[in-house]
Protein backbone atom coordinates (compact mmCIF):
# COMPACT_ATOMS: atom_id res chain seq x y z
CA UNK A 1 0.00 0.00 0.00
CA UNK A 2 2.77 2.07 1.16
CA UNK A 3 4.40 1.34 -2.28
CA UNK A 4 1.72 2.06 -4.19
CA UNK A 5 0.85 5.70 -2.87
CA UNK A 6 4.49 6.35 -3.27
CA UNK A 7 4.61 5.37 -6.80
CA UNK A 8 1.18 7.92 -7.05
CA UNK A 9 2.94 10.31 -5.66
CA UNK A 10 5.96 10.59 -7.82
CA UNK A 11 3.56 10.03 -10.82
CA UNK A 12 1.73 13.39 -9.52
CA UNK A 13 5.18 15.32 -9.30
CA UNK A 14 6.48 13.77 -13.04
CA UNK A 15 3.01 15.47 -14.13
CA UNK A 16 3.12 18.68 -12.44
CA UNK A 17 7.28 19.18 -13.38
CA UNK A 18 6.68 17.96 -17.34
CA UNK A 19 3.75 20.39 -16.88
CA UNK A 20 5.87 23.47 -15.81
CA UNK A 21 8.80 22.55 -17.97
CA UNK A 22 6.81 22.68 -21.02
CA UNK A 23 5.42 25.93 -20.24
CA UNK A 24 8.39 27.38 -19.50
CA UNK A 25 9.96 26.55 -22.73
CA UNK A 26 6.59 27.79 -24.77
CA UNK A 27 7.51 30.82 -24.08
CA UNK A 28 11.28 31.83 -24.84
CA UNK A 29 10.21 35.50 -24.81
CA UNK A 30 10.30 35.12 -20.66
CA UNK A 31 13.57 33.09 -20.95
CA UNK A 32 15.43 36.16 -22.87
CA UNK A 33 13.59 38.96 -20.67
CA UNK A 34 14.97 37.30 -17.54
CA UNK A 35 18.34 36.50 -19.44
CA UNK A 36 18.09 40.42 -20.09
CA UNK A 37 16.92 41.70 -16.82
CA UNK A 38 19.38 40.01 -14.89
CA UNK A 39 22.48 42.49 -15.62
CA UNK A 40 20.41 45.32 -14.84
CA UNK A 41 19.50 44.35 -11.58
CA UNK A 42 22.93 43.33 -11.23
CA UNK A 43 24.40 46.74 -11.70
CA UNK A 44 21.30 48.43 -9.91
CA UNK A 45 22.93 46.66 -6.28
CA UNK A 46 25.97 46.70 -7.56
CA UNK A 47 27.26 49.88 -8.24
CA UNK A 48 25.78 52.29 -5.73
CA UNK A 49 27.64 50.18 -2.94
CA UNK A 50 30.65 50.51 -4.86
CA UNK A 51 30.73 54.58 -4.13
CA UNK A 52 30.76 53.86 -0.48
CA UNK A 53 33.09 51.61 -0.21
CA UNK A 54 37.08 51.85 -0.21
CA UNK A 55 38.62 52.22 -3.57
CA UNK A 56 40.86 49.02 -2.75
CA UNK A 57 37.47 47.07 -2.62
CA UNK A 58 37.03 47.74 -6.21
CA UNK A 59 39.66 45.70 -7.27
CA UNK A 60 39.12 42.70 -4.69
CA UNK A 61 37.34 39.50 -6.54
CA UNK A 62 35.40 38.43 -3.58
CA UNK A 63 33.72 42.01 -3.41
CA UNK A 64 31.94 40.67 -6.77
CA UNK A 65 31.77 37.15 -5.85
CA UNK A 66 29.87 38.12 -2.84
CA UNK A 67 27.40 40.44 -4.84
CA UNK A 68 27.29 37.36 -7.18
CA UNK A 69 25.90 34.76 -4.49
CA UNK A 70 23.69 37.62 -3.17
CA UNK A 71 21.82 37.53 -6.64
CA UNK A 72 21.89 33.70 -6.19
CA UNK A 73 19.85 34.39 -2.80
CA UNK A 74 18.09 36.75 -4.29
CA UNK A 75 16.35 34.36 -6.66
CA UNK A 76 16.27 31.95 -4.04
CA UNK A 77 14.03 33.85 -2.18
CA UNK A 78 12.00 35.25 -4.96
CA UNK A 79 11.45 31.38 -6.17
CA UNK A 80 9.80 31.13 -2.19
CA UNK A 81 7.22 33.96 -2.79
CA UNK A 82 6.35 33.34 -6.42
CA UNK A 83 6.44 29.61 -7.47
CA UNK A 84 3.41 27.93 -5.54
CA UNK A 85 1.79 31.03 -4.92
CA UNK A 86 2.32 32.48 -8.90
CA UNK A 87 1.22 28.96 -9.77
CA UNK A 88 -1.91 28.75 -7.90
CA UNK A 89 -2.38 33.13 -8.81
CA UNK A 90 -2.11 31.53 -12.50
CA UNK A 91 -4.28 28.82 -12.54
CA UNK A 92 -7.13 31.24 -11.27
CA UNK A 93 -7.00 32.82 -13.80
CA UNK A 94 -6.86 31.08 -16.47
CA UNK A 95 -10.11 29.19 -14.70
CA UNK A 96 -8.33 25.86 -14.18
CA UNK A 97 -7.66 25.84 -10.35
CA UNK A 98 -11.58 24.22 -9.10
CA UNK A 99 -10.89 21.71 -12.10
CA UNK A 100 -7.05 20.68 -10.23
CA UNK A 101 -8.46 21.06 -6.66
CA UNK A 102 -11.45 18.04 -7.01
CA UNK A 103 -8.30 15.69 -8.19
CA UNK A 104 -7.47 13.25 -4.94
CA UNK A 105 -3.55 14.83 -6.00
CA UNK A 106 -1.53 16.17 -3.27
CA UNK A 107 -1.64 19.70 -2.97
CA UNK A 108 1.95 20.84 -2.38
CA UNK A 109 3.07 18.25 -5.57
CA UNK A 110 0.29 20.17 -7.46
CA UNK A 111 2.20 23.10 -8.00
CA UNK A 112 5.68 21.71 -7.19
CA UNK A 113 6.32 22.20 -11.17
CA UNK A 114 6.63 25.74 -11.01
CA UNK A 115 9.30 25.12 -8.41
CA UNK A 116 11.27 23.22 -10.75
CA UNK A 117 10.88 25.56 -13.98
CA UNK A 118 12.21 27.99 -11.00
CA UNK A 119 14.91 25.57 -10.33
CA UNK A 120 15.84 25.30 -14.02
CA UNK A 121 16.14 29.07 -14.30
CA UNK A 122 18.01 29.17 -11.69
CA UNK A 123 20.86 27.37 -13.26
CA UNK A 124 20.99 28.92 -15.94
CA UNK A 125 21.23 32.29 -13.96
CA UNK A 126 24.11 30.70 -11.65
CA UNK A 127 25.94 30.57 -15.49
CA UNK A 128 24.67 33.30 -17.03
CA UNK A 129 25.26 35.55 -14.55
CA UNK A 130 29.23 34.40 -13.55
CA UNK A 131 29.55 34.94 -17.13
CA UNK A 132 28.16 38.62 -16.68
CA UNK A 133 30.55 39.27 -13.60
CA UNK A 134 33.61 38.02 -15.83
CA UNK A 135 32.66 39.95 -18.82
CA UNK A 136 31.64 43.17 -16.76
CA UNK A 137 34.11 43.10 -13.51
CA UNK A 138 37.11 40.62 -15.10
CA UNK A 139 36.40 38.38 -12.05
CA UNK A 140 36.08 34.70 -12.14
CA UNK A 141 33.43 32.98 -9.68
CA UNK A 142 34.54 30.30 -7.41
CA UNK A 143 33.05 27.93 -5.29
CA UNK A 144 35.36 26.45 -3.16
CA UNK A 145 33.15 23.36 -1.68
CA UNK A 146 30.90 22.46 -5.17
CA UNK A 147 29.02 19.25 -2.64
CA UNK A 148 28.54 21.70 0.14
CA UNK A 149 27.00 24.00 -2.01
CA UNK A 150 24.83 21.71 -4.00
CA UNK A 151 23.25 20.73 -0.51
CA UNK A 152 22.69 23.99 0.49
CA UNK A 153 21.12 24.94 -2.78
CA UNK A 154 18.99 22.15 -2.46
CA UNK A 155 18.12 22.30 1.08
CA UNK A 156 17.49 26.36 0.11
CA UNK A 157 14.61 24.63 -2.54
CA UNK A 158 13.10 22.46 -0.08
CA UNK A 159 12.72 25.38 2.04
CA UNK A 160 11.81 27.84 -0.84
CA UNK A 161 8.99 24.71 -1.17
CA UNK A 162 7.69 24.86 1.88
CA UNK A 163 7.58 29.08 2.57
CA UNK A 164 5.89 28.75 -1.06
CA UNK A 165 3.20 26.48 -0.05
CA UNK A 166 2.41 28.47 2.84
CA UNK A 167 2.37 31.92 0.84
CA UNK A 168 0.16 29.77 -1.61
CA UNK A 169 -2.36 29.58 1.26
CA UNK A 170 -2.34 33.42 1.53
CA UNK A 171 -2.96 33.68 -2.27
CA UNK A 172 -5.63 31.51 -2.29
CA UNK A 173 -7.03 33.36 0.45
CA UNK A 174 -6.43 36.70 -0.07
CA UNK A 175 -6.62 36.45 -4.40
CA UNK A 176 -4.21 38.92 -4.74
CA UNK A 177 -1.63 39.53 -2.18
CA UNK A 178 0.92 41.21 -4.77
CA UNK A 179 2.18 43.93 -2.57
CA UNK A 180 2.33 41.87 0.66
CA UNK A 181 4.95 39.91 -1.58
CA UNK A 182 6.69 42.54 -3.03
CA UNK A 183 7.22 44.21 0.45
CA UNK A 184 8.16 40.51 2.41
CA UNK A 185 10.85 40.23 -0.85
CA UNK A 186 12.36 43.16 0.27
CA UNK A 187 11.97 42.52 3.98
CA UNK A 188 13.84 39.23 3.48
CA UNK A 189 16.32 40.15 1.34
CA UNK A 190 17.17 42.66 4.04
CA UNK A 191 16.68 40.70 7.53
CA UNK A 192 18.47 36.70 5.80
CA UNK A 193 21.80 39.07 5.00
CA UNK A 194 21.19 38.71 0.98
CA UNK A 195 24.23 41.09 0.29
CA UNK A 196 26.09 41.70 3.40
CA UNK A 197 26.77 39.83 6.29
CA UNK A 198 23.82 39.13 9.39
CA UNK A 199 26.64 40.48 11.80
CA UNK A 200 26.35 44.01 10.21
CA UNK A 201 22.44 44.26 10.49
CA UNK A 202 21.53 46.44 13.92
CA UNK A 203 21.74 45.05 17.49
CA UNK A 204 17.50 44.94 17.79
CA UNK A 205 17.28 43.76 14.42
CA UNK A 206 20.16 40.72 14.20
CA UNK A 207 18.09 38.08 16.40
CA UNK A 208 15.59 38.41 13.59
CA UNK A 209 17.37 36.95 11.14
CA UNK A 210 18.00 34.08 13.51
CA UNK A 211 14.83 32.91 13.43
CA UNK A 212 14.40 33.22 9.24
CA UNK A 213 15.28 29.79 7.54
CA UNK A 214 16.58 31.58 4.45
CA UNK A 215 19.09 33.28 7.08
CA UNK A 216 21.29 29.78 7.66
CA UNK A 217 20.63 29.30 3.04
CA UNK A 218 22.32 32.05 2.38
CA UNK A 219 25.11 31.80 5.21
CA UNK A 220 25.83 28.02 3.75
CA UNK A 221 25.41 28.86 -0.08
CA UNK A 222 27.90 31.82 0.66
CA UNK A 223 30.73 29.74 3.11
CA UNK A 224 30.30 26.72 0.55
CA UNK A 225 30.87 29.08 -2.42
CA UNK A 226 33.87 31.87 -0.73
CA UNK A 227 34.42 30.27 2.57
CA UNK A 228 32.90 32.72 4.45
CA UNK A 229 32.68 32.14 8.17
CA UNK A 230 29.38 30.99 9.07
CA UNK A 231 26.38 32.04 11.71
CA UNK A 232 26.68 28.47 13.50
CA UNK A 233 28.83 25.86 12.48
CA UNK A 234 28.11 24.14 9.34
CA UNK A 235 26.79 21.05 10.35
CA UNK A 236 24.58 22.72 12.41
CA UNK A 237 23.47 25.25 10.15
CA UNK A 238 22.56 22.48 7.31
CA UNK A 239 20.56 20.50 10.42
CA UNK A 240 18.63 23.82 11.56
CA UNK A 241 17.69 24.46 7.51
CA UNK A 242 16.41 20.60 7.51
CA UNK A 243 14.46 21.17 9.88
CA UNK A 244 12.96 24.05 8.87
CA UNK A 245 13.09 23.00 5.57
CA UNK A 246 10.78 19.90 6.58
CA UNK A 247 8.64 22.18 9.09
CA UNK A 248 7.55 24.43 6.38
CA UNK A 249 6.47 22.14 4.24
CA UNK A 250 4.39 20.34 6.68
CA UNK A 251 2.72 23.58 7.43
CA UNK A 252 2.56 24.61 3.85
CA UNK A 253 0.49 21.18 3.02
CA UNK A 254 -1.94 21.92 5.82
CA UNK A 255 -2.04 25.60 5.46
CA UNK A 256 -3.20 24.78 1.50
CA UNK A 257 -5.70 22.32 2.76
CA UNK A 258 -7.45 24.64 5.22
CA UNK A 259 -7.90 27.52 2.93
CA UNK A 260 -9.03 25.22 0.28
CA UNK A 261 -11.90 23.23 2.97
CA UNK A 262 -13.12 26.90 3.98
CA UNK A 263 -12.98 28.52 -0.21
CA UNK A 264 -15.02 25.50 -1.06
CA UNK A 265 -17.48 26.04 2.14
CA UNK A 266 -17.80 29.18 0.66
CA UNK A 267 -17.93 28.88 -2.85
CA UNK A 268 -14.81 31.30 -3.65
CA UNK A 269 -12.36 28.60 -4.81
CA UNK A 270 -12.95 29.85 -8.24
CA UNK A 271 -12.48 33.66 -7.52
CA UNK A 272 -9.85 36.30 -8.32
Amino acid sequence: MASTSARWLLLEAYASAYKAVKVYFRYPAWIVGDLLATPLWLLVFIYPVLMFLPYDKWRSPETYEFFYWGMVSWSVISTALWSIGGAIRSEQQVGTLEQLFLTNADRVVLFLGRLVSSSIGLIIELAYMSLIVYLLFGVQVRVLNPPLLAVALLLSLAASLGFGSVYGALVLHVKSPGAVANILQFVLVILCGVFYPVSRLPDFVEPLAYLAPFTYAIDLIRHAAMGTDTLLPAPLELAVLALYSAALVALGYAALRRVELVSKRRGKLGFY
